[in-house]
């Protein structure tokens, strides 16, 4: 009986536990091709945000990156101390700072970037555009679903806090 329950959870969660593998490895693969570049993957992550993005508010960035909130200002401070990003004081609003590369920023993210794009298509180029498609479809859906989980538990807490 046991057994069989074991079966049956590790094929359920098959997919899942490919899913974790592969981010395991690329994560592994990302780390090892920015090991140069003189960032840490948190602030690769913050640091091409950026890049992209050109101009954002702190809050922005926030949404964009796996970092949490706490750790973010300490990797600003880090890119600030290291002269490839300027914290620009919004002129309306006194509380609101703007994030921009400075001029060595925007060198360093045109040095590492295209090699860094170039060596990603490695691993993703095995993929056709159908299935790739596909699989950011399905990806998605997985993330979506999660988050309504987790909101429709939110939700449950809350009205059992208000039961009690």
């Amino acid at each position: 009986m046991r057994q069989q329950h074991l079966k049956n959870d590790r094929d359920s969660l098959k997919t899942m536990i490919i899913l974790f593998k592969a981010h395991q490895a690329l994560t592994e693969y990302i780390k090892e091709d920015i090991k140069d570049s003189g960032f840490d993957l948190n602030e690769f992550g913050v640091f091409e945000v950026i890049y992209h993005k050109q101009k954002l508010q702190v809050h922005e960035i926030k949404e964009k990156v796996l970092v949490a909130p706490s750790s973010l200002t300490y990797i600003l401070d880090k890119l600030q101390k290291k002269k490839l990003i300027r914290r620009e004081r919004c002129e309306t609003d006194g509380r609101v700072f703007f994030i921009t590369l400075t001029d060595e920023g925007l060198k360093k993210g045109l040095e590492i970037f295209p090699k860094h794009y170039d060596n990603l298509k490695l691993i993703f180029n095995e993929l056709s555009d159908e299935e790739s498609d596909l699989m950011n479809s399905l990806l998605k859906k997985i993330g979506y679903k999660a988050k309504e989980q987790l909101l429709w538990n939110i939700y449950i807490l809350i009205i059992n806090l208000q039961i009690l």
